[in-house]
């Protein structure tokens, strides 16, 4: 429970069969997720609140001063992130996952179809990805940076008319290398989907090149 100190680093151990490195790796990780913190004299103990590793750029700057540079930031690790777990996924992906892969790239299109905002619905597409690639911190990681910039992200949306149409075309590209069990071109599908939004947002308020 939230206060309460985990167990010693031998008795982790003992009950998982892994050696003290594997441990105090597992620990690092469950600090930088900020569900556990280390205190002095102490040692690991459940954090009362679970906190963001990007906690600081909410804090810190609302979403009309986010600049350019942080969301261009935040893309570069995204793309460091996402086209792992693209990979991943398209060597992990189990039925269940494929199915979920596939009802959210149409919830996507659906939306785009309609011409709403599809923030959620795209956002779901890539948690389902991170999710196949069945590795949980990876998953967490990116599900903690999807969220980041939510506001400034619908408002591209409404604002470049041919992001909506490229966003389908370029899901689908990821879908089916994740569907052909191609890691290779699942991880180029997705760095190019990612720096394709790069370039949107480093031309966004040119109607041109938007």
């Amino acid at each position: 429970k939230p206060g309460e100190r985990l167990p010693s680093e031998r008795l982790l151990m003992e009950a998982f069969s892994v050696g003290r490195s594997t441990v105090r790796e597992a620990v690092r990780g469950l600090v930088t997720l900020g569900l556990v913190t280390n205190r002095q004299g102490v040692g690991a103990v459940v954090s009362k609140q679970i906190s963001s590793p990007f906690a600081s750029i909410r804090r810190s700057v609302d979403v009309e001063q986010l600049n350019r540079r942080a969301l261009l930031d935040l893309l570069d690790v995204r793309e460091a992130l996402e086209t792992k777990a693209a990979e991943f996924a398209a060597r992990r992906a189990t039925a269940e996952d494929l199915a979920e892969l596939r009802l959210q790239h149409k919830a996507v299109e659906s939306e785009v179809r309609a011409g709403r905002v599809y923030f959620q619905q795209n956002a779901l597409f890539h948690k389902a990805i991170a999710t196949a690639a069945h590795n949980p911190v990876l998953a967490e990681s990116i599900n903690l940076v999807v969220v980041q910039v939510r506001e400034y992200r619908e408002k591209i949306m409404r604002e470049s008319p041919l992001m909506p149409q490229r966003d389908v075309k370029e899901h689908l590209a990821i879908l089916s290398a994740i569907e052909r069990r191609d890691a290779d071109a699942a991880r180029e599908a997705m760095a190019s989907h990612i720096r394709s939004s790069a370039r949107v947002i480093e031309s966004h308020g040119d109607p041109e090149r938007n």
